[in-house]
């Protein structure tokens, strides 16, 4: 049997204890009588979430990582790019303010 087999009725099984519920509570606000309690339902085992071991998780990181740069140099070149961009908008300001000022 399939886990989404599983899962399906798992899922029914608990639509249908809600329903009972459900039924209950109305036949007891409208005064009818209360049909007496289903048998308890035997649930399905619990689905366990599929974690992969550790050599699995090893394997996942090691195709999706990076082995070029490090943090390191990526943070230092993102610096050195802030600061460049920064200094040329300071330079046109000056330039600008010359131009505006002076001609």
């Amino acid at each position: 049997m399939s886990e989404r087999l599983k899962d399906l009725q798992r899922q029914r099984a608990l639509a249908q204890e809600q329903m009972a519920w459900l039924d209950r509570e109305i036949a007891r606000e409208t005064g009818a009588q209360v049909p007496p309690p289903p048998a308890p339902i035997t649930r399905a085992a619990a689905l366990q979430p599929a974690m992969p071991s550790s050599a699995d998780g090893d394997a996942i990181m090691a195709r999706y990582q990076d082995p070029g740069r490090s943090v390191h140099s990526e943070t230092k070149r993102g610096c050195f790019l802030y600061f460049f961009v920064a200094l040329g908008a300071v330079a046109l300001g000056v330039i600008a303010f010359w131009f505006l000022r002076y001609r």
